[in-house]
């Protein structure tokens, strides 16, 4: 390789690393400590549920209609709309420094942060594939697990700062996160635009012909899988969204919080960095129910651990739960379908694990915890874990699988 390309490559990588580094410190806030400010405002576990299932359902909403925009609109650099998004993110999320216990227009709000910080990962994603088509060797698994360090790294200092200061220290630490993302955003290298359909902005809205349902019912292995994930991540956001009421139910702080969630990030961190090695000599089927099976044992050990202390031992599940999950489905879904379908079976898979899993599980969590306590919500989010275990084992596990999925 000619010498200035190897240092295009090196700057361009050292960019978006960067990129992501800030980009998910700036998850953390809005996200990660979401609750403890709603729960400031006097939001019941109800209200705090309808909210951010609404916002997990604004965001599945908004990604088709930001990409259509994107894909029209070649001329506009991708990375100036994802700023665009982030600006409007942090700018709405300016009002809940000030806003009392207002039901409607705290959902309205956390609808567009919803739409704008919450729907970034995708165009991160196009981002990335923009940049490996343009002829730059882009390494995304350092970038990503340098992302989940920093998100770590936040977390212990957003969590004793939140001790110390109080909760309205949370929207001014995500507005500040949000300006140093859009300052190495700004900085970051952009292709220059293509008329192909293979370019990034379009990738992102190229379907095949083929409805939905006759794409699913051609792939059941892979239909199974989606099911099986949306259940799982229903678990998942039972435990991660509520989490500040585990810890009260345990006598831990927000700086205990904090802790627990940068120890499961951290974990995330190593798989990722080793994944390519790991792929090679275990399937991504098998990854997947080692995955599944993982997510059931956390939320088992979380309903039984007798303290704070516990609580952040058993975040080592997060490595072959969360951290083996993020990178094997990509790799499955690509997989497990024809050529023509791999960009749909991304986007489905996100919608029906992240998305739907995440309406469910918030919706469904806030409301158990009103009516029946921790003890409901973690027994339910036992039994929804180990249920997509199951759904995942009898799809994935099974010899005969779909024409494409080996």
């Amino acid at each position: 390789m000619p010498k200035p390309q190897m240092s295009l490559t090196k700057k361009v990588n050292l960019q978006f690393a960067a990129v992501q580094s800030s980009y998910w410190m700036t998850f953390f806030p809005i996200s990660g400590f979401a609750v403890v400010l709603l729960q400031s405002k006097n939001f019941t576990g109800s209200e705090i549920g309808v909210i951010l299932s609404l916002q997990y359902a604004a965001s599945i909403f908004a990604q088709p209609l930001i990409s259509s925009f994107s894909s029209r609109n070649p001329h506009i650099a991708l990375k100036n709309i994802v700023i665009t998004m982030l600006l409007i993110g942090a700018g709405i999320s300016s009002i809940l420094f000030f806003l009392p216990h207002l039901f409607l227009p705290a959902i309205l709000i956390f609808m567009i942060i919803g739409m704008t910080e919450m729907s970034t990962p995708a165009f991160l994603n196009a981002i990335a594939m923009q940049i490996t088509n343009s002829g730059v060797k882009l390494n995304y698994g350092v970038a990503r697990g340098l992302g989940s360090l920093f998100f770590a790294l936040l977390g212990v200092g957003l969590g004793k700062l939140v001790d110390l200061a109080g909760t309205n220290t949370i929207i001014p630490v995500f507005i500040l996160t949000v300006l140093i993302a859009c300052f190495f955003l700004s900085r970051l290298y952009a292709p220059a635009p293509k008329e192909s359909p293979e370019d990034g902005d379009a990738i992102l809205t190229v379907m095949p012909q083929t409805s939905i349902w006759t794409f699913l019912r051609s792939n059941k292995a892979y239909t199974g899988f989606c099911v099986a994930s949306g259940l799982i991540f229903a678990s998942h956001a039972c435990i991660n969204t509520f989490l500040p009421n585990i810890m009260d139910a345990l006598g831990g702080t927000a700086a205990d919080q904090g802790i627990t969630r940068s120890i499961a990030a951290a974990f995330e961190i190593p798989i990722m960095f080793a994944y390519s090695f790991v792929a090679r000599r275990i399937s991504s089927n098998k990854l997947l129910i080692i995955s599944a099976f993982s997510f059931f044992l956390k939320a088992l050990a979380t309903m039984l651990v007798p303290g704070v202390a516990f609580m952040f031992m058993i975040q080592i599940f997060q490595l072959s739960g969360f951290g083996l999950y993020t990178t094997a489905a990509v790799h499955y879904s690509d997989k497990a379908v024809s050529d023509v379908d791999r960009v749909r079976s991304q986007a489905i898979s996100m919608v029906a694990g992240i998305g739907i899993g995440n309406v469910i599980g918030n919706l469904g969590g806030g409301i158990m915890i009103d009516r029946w306590g921790i003890h409901g919500l973690l027994l339910a989010a036992c039994a929804l874990s180990f249920t997509g275990f199951v759904v995942m084992f009898l799809f994935l596990g099974e010899k005969k699988r779909d024409r494409l999925s080996q």
